[in-house]
């Protein structure tokens, strides 16, 4: 029996290749290729596999698929910056609307007022949110963000020396280094305090002088450790300095927001507002900043403004990107945003409320404060710093981390992040762990066991 009807994928047939070689004066595909020299090219056939029915293509994904560990099949305390929180199904449902679902920019207001409306309310959300009045439509992520409003500080004072704490997040470090590296800024490492995981003041004191635009810090930083934000900043602004902070917005369900805390620039990853975790993302990059640094933001702003008719109206106010202006003269060259998961985090906050939100990061808190009073209660177990953490600490271990994660992972359970897969100088026995709102009492006794059982 033929599958042959079921196993074609080439719409075009013979005599259709045929036609288009006659219309380029070509005689064979072959043709196609003369400018490539002769040894580069392929000579006959690849050795592939027959090809299969989409049936059996489909139930092969699915099989390849299924070697795949998930959150949805195993206890996970992963975190490093992407974390497990709940995602309302309603939040899926209202996104990928055809009327939402969609990557075209709303370049023509008067066809895309829906678009702008909830880019509008995003901005007048996390404006609300963050405690800063100036919030762009977004960016790629939190690390991009961290990197733009880095730059920002720089066209805003014309400086090109940023002080950055030495517990910011490796990746972010990394992608700020990418984006500065050809524009002649200095970046200055700002230590921590081996004892508590915060930033050392004293030291940063000495760090900040008068050619410094800004210095940037991460709460909680890559030890899950929250800083100070309050005394920084009041630091910062001592020595004429811009502070940008970066965050997992979460924390501020409990703590002051950026506004309330000497913070010029805020940057945040967005990912815990309604968005699921993903090998890679797309995540959501989120900048809010003063009134006076508004026009030095990346990317679009979308404002009031009145149409013909003399009504209000909706539309992009602000966007200079290279494709508008001069390519020297322009704010960013980030050439998208992330509207649809912009419209998630809205949708998100909108759904859960103000007391619904404080209630997540109430349970965040007091989940991981309890996990972390039960482990370091096991022998050779200890918290490696003292200073207070929100739903993500950093454990030492009597035994390389690795050989403790693949223990777990027989029993189902990502146990955490080895510290050594973020920095490969860091001590081997050191685990990072998050805790969110979804794990219950049962799974944080379980890791607790299983855990004691891999030591």
């Amino acid at each position: 029996m033929s599958d042959a009807i079921l196993t074609g994928y080439n719409v075009h047939t013979e005599e259709d290749r045929q036609k288009m070689l006659a219309a380029m004066g070509k005689s064979t595909i072959a043709d196609l290729f003369t400018e490539v020299p002769e040894h580069l090219r392929v000579s006959g056939l690849l050795d592939l596999p027959p090809p299969l029915n989409e049936w059996e293509l489909e139930r092969h994904l699915r099989d390849l698929a299924n070697q795949n560990a998930t959150t949805l099949d195993t206890l996970s305390f992963l975190g490093a910056g992407a974390y497990e929180h709940f995602v309302p199904s309603v939040i899926d449902a209202i996104a990928t609307r055809g009327e939402f679902l969609t990557a075209y920019t709303p370049y023509q207001p008067e066809m895309a007022q829906g678009i702008l409306r909830f880019l509008h309310d995003f901005q007048l959300t996390i404006s609300k949110f963050l405690g800063l009045p100036a919030v762009n439509c977004s960016v790629y992520d939190g690390a991009t963000a961290l990197a733009e409003a880095a730059w920002m500080t720089c066209r805003i004072t014309g400086k090109r020396r940023i002080v950055v704490s030495a517990s910011l997040w490796p990746d972010y470090r990394n992608v700020l280094e990418t984006y500065l590296r050809g524009r002649g800024v200095n970046l200055i490492t700002a230590p921590t305090d081996e004892a508590t995981g915060q930033i050392d003041e004293a030291a940063l004191a000495t760090l900040i002088d008068e050619e410094t635009a800004s210095f940037l810090f991460q709460s909680p930083n890559r030890f899950g450790v929250v800083e100070p934000m309050t005394r920084i900043g009041q630091l910062v602004k001592e020595h004429d300095c811009l502070n940008v902070m970066a965050s997992y917005p979460m924390i501020f369900g409990l703590m002051k927001n950026p506004g309330q805390a000497e913070v010029d620039i805020a940057v945040c990853e967005g990912q815990c507002l309604g968005l699921h975790l993903n090998a890679g993302g797309p995540y959501l990059g989120i900048i809010a900043t003063k009134t006076e640094y508004e026009m030095h933001l990346p990317g679009r702003i979308v404002g009031q403004c009145t149409d013909l008719k003399g009504e209000e109206a909706l539309a992009l106010v602000k966007e200079e990107r290279e494709q508008h202006v001069a390519r020297h003269e322009a704010t960013s060259h980030i050439c998208s945003n992330q509207a649809n998961l912009a419209l998630r985090a809205l949708i998100y906050l909108c759904l859960i409320g103000e007391q619904g939100f404080r209630n997540v990061a109430d349970l965040c808190v007091q989940k991981a404060h309890y996990l972390e009073e039960k482990l370091t209660a096991l022998g050779g177990v200890s918290r490696v710093h003292t200073g207070p953490f929100f739903n993500e600490f950093l454990l030492t271990l009597p035994k390389p981390a690795t050989e403790i994660l693949a223990t777990l992972r027989e029993q189902d359970i990502f146990g955490g992040v080895a510290v050594t897969d973020l920095d490969p100088a860091a001590p081997d026995n050191q685990l990072l762990i998050a805790v969110t709102e979804t794990k219950t009492k049962a799974d944080l006794d379980r890791m607790v066991e299983c855990l004691a059982a891999a030591l």
